[in-house]
């Protein structure tokens, strides 16, 4: 597996601070261009089959406009929060994480 980049997402609690189910979708190289996989494993089934909206812009991505930063906004616009600009240790103000 050639992966060249990864952006990983999911749902987290928000007391814990601890996974309810995690997907990635993974950059591979294939021959001369980079093709994106989605990545779930099926303890994560019923969280991605809760990102019907998710799922339904993913469709509208293809070729070159599925680079791994397109697909950050995608996230960003679907209401996901960009938990690698805070610290790991960051959990004191509880945030609504999707």
């Amino acid at each position: 597996m050639n992966v060249v980049s990864a952006v990983t997402f999911g749902l987290f609690e928000v007391d814990s601070g601890g996974t309810v189910g995690m997907l990635s979708v993974r950059w591979e190289k294939l021959g001369n261009e980079l093709a994106p996989q989605l990545h779930a494993y099926y303890d994560s089934w019923r969280v991605l089959a809760s990102f019907p909206d998710v799922l339904a812009r993913m469709a509208d991505m293809t070729g070159p406009s599925c680079s791994p930063q397109a697909f950050c906004q995608l996230l960003l616009d679907c209401g996901f929060i960009d938990r690698a600009e805070r610290g790991a240790d960051d959990h004191a103000a509880p945030t609504l994480v999707r």
